[in-house]
């Protein structure tokens, strides 16, 4: 079957269309501007977060604005946009009723973790229902992996106070500290930014103070050393499509906060066995989340393969970042409409055999990813410096040398924005990305001022 057949099978849903898109930094929105043009949606309006590091998409494509959200981390940069979409400033939406007088558009949300169920009275196509999200809390998702069939490590559920998660450590620490992870008692968090490796007494109170502030229980477990990944996939009415394992670039760094999350890949690749068993899970947990909550549209399942194989951590029942890397392998297939559809629950025959061996061929046939993080100071002009890689050091490019990597520097709505990205061509499938991440963060600390300090990479023990 070609990828036509499911252009064929949206256009009627898309086509001649206005939408209005959300979700983070307009320059974000390209790939999703493409595709939804390639169906026949007329030009949309993103109402992005911020302008962000790069290019927006180009004018005849797609209208745009930004709500200058500033924000102290990723999360409370999240938590602004979301807030402000629900009440418009005026100048944005009398710019969506400009867009839109005939109240006809809908929304697309990316990565969207309040509720939000439609901007200036246009509704959301594709939302989710409050019981989906709910599984994004990390206090929750140990009872949903049992009732999924899905072997996980223990831990312990808490009351958010300082004795109480010392002592679950206490308890199920095998040598290498705990993990803690807030609730969501607050809004949903991610990025590692509620979620703390406790090794000491030191990284307990920042970890606890923390917890303590923003949540009413935690989840407290075992440390566990492995490559950090994800498995993606997306819930049909018909079936479940289970896409390829991706490597979830989460750093190590002195200090008592010690995780930096920084990007995703799919250059790694775990024992075939592993593969294999991380795909079932997926299945599993796609059938488990149609049939208890109704699911339908794109899920990702992360966690860490760990001595004992893949153990998951989360589920994300949305959009995971790491898809991006899977599906700009296969840039002809419209990917997010499709997804988006089957969230919608659209009455479509999807084919979710065709769709998963679509996704998989070409994505263990052209790798990407790299690496990316936010830091400290403001950064008001994107930049792109070339690298070139000699014995396994990268250094700034100079003249016409040939490029082995870039590093991009720009605005951020917390900061500034930091992002490596290789030349896949010259990465061999298999081993971990982020040491290669870990040496193009160092040329930028010593080079472009970005002072991230010393990190460490995740040890492979398969």
């Amino acid at each position: 079957m070609s990828i036509e057949y499911y252009a064929d099978l949206l256009r009627p849903h898309f086509e001649g269309r206005k939408f209005i898109l959300i979700g983070g930094p307009v320059v974000g929105f390209g790939e999703m501007v493409r595709q939804l043009r390639t169906l026949g949606a007329e030009r949309p309006l993103i109402i992005g977060s911020t302008l962000g590091a790069g290019d927006p998409p180009a004018e005849e494509d797609a209208l745009w604005c930004s709500l200058g959200v500033r924000g102290a981390d990723t999360m409370d940069s999240f938590y602004r946009y979301e807030a402000l979409l629900r009440d418009l400033p005026g100048e944005i939406r009398e710019t969506v009723e400009r867009y839109d007088p005939e109240r006809g558009a809908r929304v697309l949300g990316a990565i969207v973790l309040s509720e939000v169920r439609n901007v200036a009275g246009r509704p959301r196509y594709g939302g989710r229902p409050p019981s989906w999200a709910a599984l994004e809390d990390k206090v929750r998702i140990d009872a949903f992996w049992e009732a999924a069939g899905v072997r996980h490590a223990r831990s312990l559920i808490v009351a958010a106070e300082r004795d109480a998660l010392g002592a679950a450590a206490r308890e199920l620490d095998r040598g290498s500290g705990t993990v803690w992870a807030g609730d969501a008692r607050d809004g949903i968090h991610g990025g590692a930014t509620v979620t703390f490796w406790v090794q000491s007494e030191e990284a307990a109170e920042l970890a606890a103070a923390r917890i303590t502030a923003r949540c009413g229980r935690a989840r407290v477990m075992p440390f566990l050393e492995g490559i950090p990944c994800s498995i993606h996939g997306i819930v049909f009415p018909e079936g479940v499509a289970a896409f390829r394992p991706v490597e979830l670039i989460t750093l190590r760094r002195p200090g008592p906060n010690r995780f930096l999350y920084a990007g995703t890949a799919t250059f790694w690749d775990p024992a075939g066995a592993d593969r294999e068993e991380m795909r079932a899970i997926a299945r599993r947990v796609g059938e488990c989340l149609r049939n208890r909550v109704g699911f339908r549209g794109l899920f990702t399942v992360d966690g860490v393969l760990s001595e004992e194989g893949f153990l998951p951590t989360e589920l994300n029942p949305r959009a995971g970042a790491g898809l991006r890397g899977m599906t700009t392998a296969i840039p002809t297939l419209p990917f997010a409409p499709l997804a988006i559809a089957a969230q919608a629950d659209e009455a479509l025959d999807y084919r979710p055999e065709t769709v998963e061996s679509l996704v998989v061929e070409a994505a263990d046939a052209r790798r990407g990813g790299g690496g990316w993080t936010s830091f400290p100071g403001n950064r008001n002009q994107t930049e792109i410096h070339r690298l070139v890689e000699e014995s396994g050091r990268y250094r700034l490019a100079e003249g016409d040398e040939a490029t082995s990597a870039t590093l991009l520097t720009g605005p951020s709505d917390h900061g500034g924005f930091l992002a490596f990205t290789p030349d896949r061509r010259r990465i061999a499938p298999g081993p971990s990305l982020a040491p290669r991440v870990i040496e193009a963060f160092r040329v930028a600390d010593q080079d472009l001022g970005v002072a991230l300090g010393p990190l460490e990479a995740a040890r492979s023990v398969r």
